[in-house]
């Protein structure tokens, strides 16, 4: 396993600053301030092809090389890249998306190879959505930076920066006007509240012990506050229970229905696990929605969008956490 301290990457923070493009940076201002160009070659350093681009072909292409390059040549290139992006944003848009486009396939590379952390995923997100196009509205780069958001927040649900990186970049999502179709799903829990279900059960256990100790010397002195104090503790008890039964239940509903996100555009729900099926429903679906994992059948996977919606789906159009 590649240790855990890979990525904090407190590089990407000044960038995006220089970029204005996370809320997090700017307090509000979007991708949307950046010029854009479709014109992507033309621009780089050698042949018309930014340096990162030949970084990432040397980074993906062991066969080509005799000594793969180290998980430190990895990240320092993913950085190098990222770098070069922001350099390229003012002037060079085109290939400054190339760049951050080949920043987060290395960041990738680094999960794949066991660097899985939520600062990664954070980076691998951040990359993505300075990678996409807002005249192209249809690529999937939108797509790749929700699910690395969100399989950030699976390991680390509390943390800010994702969770609001995420919520700028599902606004981003097309959906039909005044339908809740294909919507993200709502959090009903509160932001403050911490999802340790670890934490939940040792408070549970302390307060029956407390509960116990107080019945064990009320027994003993038969006087004093301590029929209270246990009632107190056992009701605490009760409520920890119950707080640990909801989150034990959520965490084994989320890893027994994976994540899935919507990579292609145009994408309908199907009422079978084929093209010759009819669609279930007629609204068309775009990159960024998110669902649930039902069934997957080889190249069709069935999903279940946030309001409930069922339907079958080709494979190749959804990015898919591994159960």
């Amino acid at each position: 396993m590649v240790p855990a301290l890979l990525i904090g990457l407190n590089l990407l923070v000044p960038a995006q600053e220089a970029l204005g493009a996370m809320p997090t940076a700017l307090r509000g201002h979007g991708l949307g301030k950046l010029p854009m160009s479709t014109q992507s070659r033309g621009h780089g350093t050698q042949e018309g092809f930014p340096r990162s681009t030949l970084l990432l072909a040397h980074a993906l292409a062991p066969a080509a090389d005799p000594e793969p390059p180290t998980v430190d040549d990895v990240r320092l290139q993913a950085e190098a890249a990222f770098a070069e992006g922001v350099q390229l944003a003012a002037k060079k848009p085109g290939d400054a998306r190339a760049c951050f486009q080949c920043a987060a396939s290395l960041f990738e590379k680094l999960a794949r190879d066991g660097a899985a952390n939520p600062e990664l995923y954070r980076n691998i997100g951040n990359a993505w959505l300075l990678a996409r196009d807002p005249d192209q509205p249809q690529s999937d780069e939108l797509a790749r930076a929700i699910f690395a958001y969100r399989r950030g927040l699976l390991l680390s649900p509390q943390d800010r920066q994702l969770q609001d990186n995420l919520a700028y970049a599902r606004q981003l999502v097309v959906h039909p006007p005044g339908s809740a179709f294909g919507q993200p799903p709502v959090e009903h829990r509160p932001p403050w509240l911490p999802r340790w279900p670890g934490l939940l059960f040792g408070l549970m256990i302390a307060c029956y012990v407390a509960g116990c100790l107080a019945v064990g010397r009320w027994w003993m002195v038969r006087r004093g506050p301590w029929p209270t104090l246990a009632a107190v503790g056992f009701a605490l008890m009760a409520l920890f229970l119950v707080g640990w039964g909801l989150e034990d239940w959520q965490l084994r509903q989320e890893a027994a229905e994976p994540l899935v996100v919507l990579a292609q555009d145009g994408v309908q729900l199907l009422s079978g696990n084929g093209p010759r099926f009819p669609a279930r429903y007629e609204t068309r679906l775009h990159p960024g929605v998110e669902a649930r994992l039902r069934y997957d059948r080889g190249r069709w996977v069935q999903i279940e969008l946030a309001g409930g919606e069922v339907g079958w789906v080709p494979r190749s159009a959804v990015l898919l956490a591994a159960p």
